[in-house]
């Protein structure tokens, strides 16, 4: 569904836009870096310039934002990973946005263009990528679709939250790329059968589902076993969840090597489930 945009009328008391920036297509070779402001490009950096390039579409490519300097050329502010893609790509000449700045206002804008971006959440990711088909997104979401439940498209409030509902898209992906969908769908679907457990929305924070789901989805032994539920169903869950607490303060408070509080759960997890295997 599209929504028609909604315009504040809160306007700035002191609005000062400057000069209108002209939109216009510019060769490669006339675009230069100013390194008194511009970051330099180390190996991280050409490697994510490398991926762009790669995948190379102009739809995904916003104009590039830049200033006129002497020489009849055109100072970067923002899309420099951007045009040297296009370069390895062949292509001479990008789509920019021009505007008039001395070097300190060019600075500015670097700054502030660099610095306080909105920052895309990875529900936001997800979201996009489900609604353009990209496999990795709907393999996501058809995982726990299979299972009754559903990966959330934005955060929400706590009190809102849902037994079923996944919001650690990340973490879920991860677990489906190392233990697989059908191992993932089966421990979700025993989860959700365990009353007392799979039917309380604090069993979904991920600090706590994706040990579990880990733990689960790793013991291939446990998902095929008819007592998988009256297994998971036999021990206190929260009892680890304080054991895992109270083991990765004690490890911080004697220097010990840091292990996440997380891979404390799981392996407490594991081992509670195989305990219950072979007593079943």
């Amino acid at each position: 569904m599209r929504e028609i945009l909604s315009i504040p009328t809160d306007r700035p008391a002191n609005l000062n836009p400057g000069p209108a920036p002209m939109l216009q297509w510019i060769r490669i070779d006339r675009m230069v870096i100013d390194d008194s402001y511009q970051r330099e490009l180390h190996s991280g950096n050409w490697k994510a310039i490398r991926k762009i390039a790669a995948a190379f579409r102009w739809s995904r490519f916003s104009p590039v934002f830049c200033a006129p300097v002497e020489g009849g050329r055109f100072a970067i502010i923002d899309g420099q990973h951007r045009t040297h893609a296009a370069a390895i790509c062949g292509f001479e000449e990008v789509p920019c946005q021009v505007v008039q700045m001395t070097l300190q206002e060019q600075a500015e804008s670097f700054a502030v263009v660099n610095g306080a971006v909105t920052k895309i959440t990875s529900q936001q990711l997800f979201k996009a990528a489900l609604q353009a088909g990209e496999p990795w997104a709907v393999t996501i979401a058809q995982t726990a679709s299979d299972a009754g439940c559903r990966v959330m498209l934005s955060n929400g409030s706590s009190k809102g939250k849902l037994p079923g509902q996944i919001f650690a898209v990340p973490a879920f992906g991860k677990l489906i790329e190392i233990h697989g969908r059908a191992n993932i769908t089966a421990s979700l679907k025993i989860l959700r059968s365990v009353e007392g457990i799979g039917d309380v929305k604090d069993v979904w924070d991920a600090n706590t589902l994706i040990p579990l789901l880990s733990a689960m989805a790793a013991a291939p032994p446990y998902l095929t076993n008819p007592r998988a539920a009256e297994i998971l169903a036999g021990f206190d869950l929260w009892q680890l969840v304080e054991d895992a607490t109270k083991e990765a303060a004690r490890r911080k408070r004697l220097s010990l090597p840091s292990i996440p509080q997380r891979d404390l759960l799981r392996d407490m997890i594991s081992a509670k489930l195989a305990k219950g295997i072979e007593a079943a």
